[in-house]
């Protein structure tokens, strides 16, 4: 089973396509599921799982929440498998409130040096389950190695997931794992039962997601 863990819609400020457009995507590259992960949003939830029963394509609800620390943005965590929208903002509340759902907590883009990067990732592993080691748009492409090799180091399980801000990304890095449900799948990751692959996203796909934010593009959709 291939399964894209980390991409965005009009749920997020920065999203580019809805996500029944997003859905789509994932059944014309050949994914067999996707997470829904906007920005600190849950919006594009109802949709995307309606898109997904008339499409047979399989969609956990998620969430990439934004942490702080001190009252500053200190890293990502996707929340993956959830039933309602996370409140926390801090690590610990984060993952505790992630867990009581009965969800993943995953490190996003952990050691990336442009964004989200964790400062002393090594002390927040208890509070992950899975450590995301492939992804399409961290823009020094030998960070997401860095973050294998780390998650090797400390035998922490791995995912992968585009990052995709547009529906030309969507399946450019997922994870795969032998399963025949969300749930054989959601216990894979749990045992490190998985394998991320990807490759890099092109600078255009960001530059679409960057006027989108910023409410210039033109093609929303």
């Amino acid at each position: 089973m291939k399964i894209d863990l980390h991409l965005h819609t009009t749920g997020s400020v920065d999203g580019v396509h809805s996500p029944k457009t997003m859905v789509l995507a994932a059944k014309r590259v050949g994914l067999d599921g996707l997470a829904i992960t906007d920005h600190n949003s849950v919006s594009g939830w109802k949709e995307a799982v309606k898109a997904g029963k008339e499409l047979d394509v399989l969609v956990i609800k998620g969430e990439e929440v934004s942490v702080y620390k001190d009252g500053q943005p200190a890293a990502h965590i996707l929340g993956l498998f959830l039933s309602e929208a996370i409140e926390s903002k801090t690590m610990p509340e984060v993952a505790e409130e992630i867990h009581g759902q009965g969800g993943l907590a995953v490190a996003a883009h952990p050691l990336d040096r442009y964004r989200g990067r964790y400062q002393d990732l090594e002390k927040y592993l208890i509070y992950f389950d899975a450590i995301e080691v492939m992804n399409s748009h961290t823009p020094f492409f030998e960070d997401n190695g860095i973050a294998r090799e780390f998650a090797r180091k400390m035998k922490k399980p791995v995912t992968g997931g585009s990052d995709a801000h547009t529906k030309y990304e969507v399946g450019f890095s997922f994870t795969q794992a032998k399963a025949n449900s969300l749930e054989e799948f959601r216990k894979a990751v749990i045992k490190g039962k998985t394998s991320a692959y990807g490759r890099k996203a092109n600078l255009l796909y960001h530059a679409f997601s960057i006027l989108s934010k910023r409410g210039l593009y033109p093609f929303r959709e």
